[in-house]
């Protein structure tokens, strides 16, 4: 996400996004948001702060340093807390572990739908596409079209991994 976010210029954010009809700054408040709200549910917030987080802008006076802000306080958290935790998602309580699967899907698909959006191809890793496809494919399907989600194709003759999360994405 940082190579993605570096490469998002001023005149970019009001461009729309690969993300429906949100523009690129859209996009980037909804990403760095949920860096909040994960890191709230992981910790057992309220549902009341929790909801409070939506809507507000974390954009920040420097883009990558909000995200960063947010993305590292979620991280250290999933380190400390028992994963197997329920938290209360809006789809349903769901396991910590499980939170921050959805996350590394945000993270990706939303890398894709920011590069679309600014013009760039999407950055991705085919070794963290591969571990998307083969170990969070279940839950792409459980989330199915309520996450945003369809489920991965199977790999065409010569489709890289990077090219089936994409297949999946919103």
């Amino acid at each position: 996400m940082s190579e993605t976010l570096r490469r998002v210029r001023a005149s970019d954010l009001n461009r729309t996004s690969g993300a429906g009809e949100w523009t690129n700054a859209e996009l980037i408040n909804h990403l760095i948001g949920d860096g909040v709200l994960y890191t709230l549910l992981l910790g057992q917030a309220s549902t009341a702060k929790v909801e409070a987080t939506r809507g507000v802008d974390h954009l920040g006076n420097d883009r990558l340093e909000s995200f960063w802000a947010h993305e590292t306080a979620f991280r250290t958290l999933a380190e400390e807390c028992d994963l197997q935790v329920p938290v209360a998602h809006r789809i349903g309580n769901i396991p910590g572990a499980q939170l921050v699967q959805m996350r590394i899907l945000e993270l990706a698909q939303h890398a894709a739908d920011l590069s679309r959006g600014t013009g760039h191809d999407w950055p991705v890793d085919e070794s963290l596409a591969a571990f998307i496809v083969e170990e969070l494919g279940d839950l792409i399907i459980a989330l199915g079209a309520e996450g945003g989600y369809r489920p991965p194709r199977p790999l065409d003759k010569g489709a890289s991994a990077a090219q089936r999360v994409l297949l999946s994405g919103r």
